[in-house]
């Protein structure tokens, strides 16, 4: 019914080498094909005299349909199983010649064949619903057998087409894993798979192409959530059971606690840090995603939460993929932290994420938790934070380098280029330093940030109450210097159900967070 795809017809050849025949050929009793031509034609090529069939003669085929259409229209099956009915129905379909084949002409007389569109709205799918659940049946075999019927075949269809498009070992892997631990997410277990079976592009290499990626360092850039290994390995805890935190339902989607960019967190020990080796504090650590990428890039990294089970799960992870690393959990307040109470200027550097003012997120009961606590006490704590950060960090030198104004030209071109041309000008105005050769030397100042990501919260008629003017205030008259604001824009999930009540009250839908850089000067 249709011709042959030559590249199909050996990417079979070369699975019958590697696992036989996985569905046989379908013929009528007279053993005319009714499907599986491209599978008839690989055992051809291979050599074979002989290949398995199912034989079916008309009554056979219309009973089997009446099955299937009643399953589906039940709608009682999981993903699994609706994707195998689905496929088989098409088959029958195809076999009684009242399916249309994928690529015919949909303008052709044929008035008995069924296009995608009208079998879709049979079983009361839209047409794009219809076919991401026929994707479903691309799982290998044992993978169907081992989803088919539990609750991960029944809650996520996203996850299951994220596993179609995974290779046939990770698929394997995972139908592995959810029999190992079926509490965990089937995402949490497509990542583990694929850290355990792929081999990825090694580190110097993924850095390389982030900061390619990062082009010209704006005050507002974004970060997203890439799918590369660091971010698999990341997710090994944020995605944990153990870990997981849902503070809310958005149309059916689960909002869990806030869990960094670990891009995001690359970029910033990477551009403002530089040191391979440097000591770098994370004092309120949460699922360590800040912590992953310093060890990822070699530093040496200490993080402090109060939940044990984030710290427990860390040190797992970490264990298991950066066993080289070097790192030093506490399970204690990330505040006072005691177990440093004798150091002074010991770090290189502190990037840290403190939780939000005013509990938009709970992570634990512990009354010491300041996502459980107000403003007024939430104040006082993180001033005494800083105090602590004023002792721990080292001092900066950025009084030795020479400022001058930088002067671009003003230019209504918003592009990249535009702006590195205009760059490059106003750096070759620039006054040029004076050459001597006996007494000039160039200085590398010291330069030991204190890195905060932040946003702000809305208190009803209290109005907006933003973390980074209160922190600003708090570290500046605990002696920083403020030294560099940037905002990260973000994609919130919530925003189709919030446009009307961020409407009635004036309000515009928060799509940003702030970091803040200060050195101790």
């Amino acid at each position: 019914m249709r011709d042959l795809d030559e590249s199909k017809v050996l990417e079979l050849m070369q699975s019958y080498e590697q696992v036989g025949v996985i569905n046989p050929i379908s013929v009528d009793e007279d053993l005319n094909l009714i499907a599986g031509a491209h599978r008839l034609e690989a055992a051809k090529n291979m050599g074979w005299t002989t290949i398995e069939a199912k034989v079916f003669n008309q009554d056979d085929l219309q009973r089997e349909l009446i099955e299937i259409d009643e399953n589906l229209i039940r709608n009682e099956l999981c993903y699994v199983a609706v994707g195998e009915h689905i496929r088989e129905r098409e088959r029958i379909l195809e076999s009684l010649g009242k399916r249309r084949q994928r690529g015919s002409n949909q303008y052709a007389d044929d008035q008995d064949s069924l296009t995608t569109e009208e079998l879709a709205l049979r079983t009361g799918s839209s047409s794009k619903m219809y076919r991401l659940k026929r994707q479903v049946a691309d799982l290998v075999p044992e993978v169907r057998n081992a989803l088919r019927g539990t609750e991960y075949a029944r809650k996520n269809l996203n996850d299951l087409l994220n596993l179609t498009r995974q290779p046939a070992s990770v698929q394997r892997r995972v139908g592995e894993l959810i029999k190992e631990d079926p509490r965990q997410t089937l995402r949490f277990h497509i990542d583990t798979a694929n850290i355990e079976v792929t081999t990825d592009r090694d580190k110097s290499q993924l850095v390389a192409e982030l900061k390619e990626k990062w082009g010209v360092p704006f005050s507002v850039m974004r970060f997203d959530r890439e799918n590369h290994q660091l971010s698999r390995i990341c997710r090994q805890v944020t995605k944990h059971t153990d870990c997981r935190v849902i503070k809310g339902d958005v149309t059916g989607r689960e909002m869990p606690n806030y869990s960094g960019f670990v891009d995001h967190s690359l970029f910033l020990l990477e551009y403002f840090v530089r040191r391979p080796g440097a000591r770098v504090l994370d004092n309120f650590c949460g699922k360590g995603t800040n912590l992953i990428a310093g060890l990822w890039m070699g530093m040496e990294m200490h993080g402090f939460d109060l939940n044990p089970r984030l710290i427990d799960r860390i040190q797992e992870v970490v264990d298991e993929h950066l066993p080289e690393g070097s790192l030093h959990l506490y399970n204690e307040n990330g505040v006072t932290m005691q177990p440093l109470k004798d150091e002074h200027e010991t770090f290189h550097a502190i990037v840290t994420d403190p939780p939000y003012l005013n509990c938009p997120d709970l992570y634990t009961n512990e009354p010491e938790d300041l996502s459980q606590m107000k403003q007024p006490e939430w104040e006082v704590m993180m001033r005494e934070a800083f105090r602590n950060y004023y002792r721990l960090i080292k001092r900066s030198s950025v009084k030795d380098k020479t400022f001058y104004p930088l002067m671009l030209r003003m230019t209504a071109d918003p592009t990249e280029d535009a702006w590195t041309k205009a760059m490059e000008e106003a750096l070759h105005r620039q006054p040029k330093k004076p050459r001597d050769s006996v007494t000039s030397h160039e200085v590398t100042p010291e330069f030991h940030p204190v890195i905060m990501k932040m946003n702000a919260s809305r208190r009803a008629e209290t109005g907006m109450v933003s973390m980074d003017f209160i922190l600003a205030r708090i570290a500046e008259e605990e002696g920083f210097t403020l030294w560099d604001r940037t905002f990260n824009t973000l994609a919130p999930a919530a925003v189709s159900v919030s446009t009307l009540r961020n409407y009635d009250f004036h309000y515009t839908h928060k799509n940003w967070e702030t970091t803040l850089v200060w050195i101790k000067q």
